[in-house]
């Protein structure tokens, strides 16, 4: 095993913000990652997983313990499933899914991302998202120190979360997807389609995604029955969920910066690193967009981001 001291992390997240690993290894398969977890065990460190990199904000200078990249492209298509090691980009299982035929992942054309951090914080859009198409997911349990398979239901999935950011005992290794069988041709076009949307909505520049969770609308009708009747009656309710990018654009955050941190101005629910941005600026954004919210909305936003 090759494992690295003292190891920079920035050019593995796509926010370019990092911290510095005090062990560090790439593990590219389930063999890997189960030796590299026994080995952190083994010398009682503390163990974390750092997937596609793309939903995160590393706040931490110093990284105790191991960290682990997954990586690797390794997948296999048995009739209309899609078997998948945690570090496939779930841009090319998409891909792949659609040249075979398979319907169910056009949604997740073109995001950034790993099959395994997509099912650890359930990735979505456009309405659909990993709960709709994981049979089974394979995981290394650190407290038993063995392989086990939890089905969908076992998965826990609830909006942009699972019970693998609960239980962090739980390391994804594998995903089972059940997907539907259909023509080539229109999977292809809607996954093309989703692609170009994302391409010309999604801000350019390093940033982690969506900083804060959308929001339920049945939720935010009893904390501030006024504003979810006016949303509705603008037609701003899509699918159960209020743009949270909406609400922030609205107070007039596009363009605020802090630091090197900047909301975008393309999209308020983007903040982007200009250069320089430390992860104190990120939060200082987030935590006044937060408080600014919540005074004039009576509503209280929720970070998407993982903080790592």
């Amino acid at each position: 095993m090759l494992i690295e001291k003292n190891f920079d992390l920035t050019r593995f997240t796509t926010f370019r913000i990092g911290g510095q690993a005090e062990f560090f290894m790439i593990v590219k398969n389930r063999s890997e990652l189960v030796k590299a977890a026994v080995w952190a065990q083994s010398k009682k460190l503390p163990l974390a997983i750092l997937a596609g990199g793309s939903n995160i904000l590393i706040v931490r200078k110093k990284i105790k313990g191991l960290v682990l990249k997954i990586s690797g492209q390794h997948y296999v298509i048995r009739k209309n499933y899609l078997i998948s090691w945690a570090g496939t980009s779930l841009t090319k299982l998409a891909k792949i899914a659609a040249e075979a035929g398979l319907a169910g992942l056009e949604w997740s054309f073109g995001l950034p991302g790993s099959a395994g951090g997509a099912v650890r914080g359930n990735a979505g859009a456009y309405g659909l998202d990993m709960s709709s198409v994981v049979a089974e997911a394979e995981a290394y349990d650190l407290t038993k120190n063995k392989l086990i398979k939890l089905d969908n239901q076992s998965c826990g999935f609830s909006y942009r979360d699972s019970i693998f950011k609960k239980r962090k005992n739980l390391l994804i290794v594998g995903v089972r997807l059940k997907l539907t069988k259909g023509a080539p041709g229109p999977i292809k076009a809607l996954s093309q389609k989703n692609f170009n949307h994302r391409f010309a909505s999604n801000p350019k520049g390093p940033s982690a995604g969506c900083v804060f969770k959308n929001l339920q609308y049945k939720k935010i009708i009893r904390q501030n029955k006024k504003l979810a009747v006016d949303l509705a009656a603008k037609g701003l309710v899509r699918g159960d969920k209020i743009s949270a990018g909406y609400l922030i654009d609205q107070l007039g955050f596009k363009g605020k910066t802090v630091g090197g941190a900047k909301v975008s101005e393309q999209h308020a629910n983007f903040i982007i690193n200009t250069g320089q941005a430390q992860a104190k600026d990120v939060i200082s954004l987030i935590n006044l967009i937060k408080r600014k919210v919540k005074h004039k909305y009576k509503i209280s936003l929720q970070e998407e981001i993982q903080y790592f």
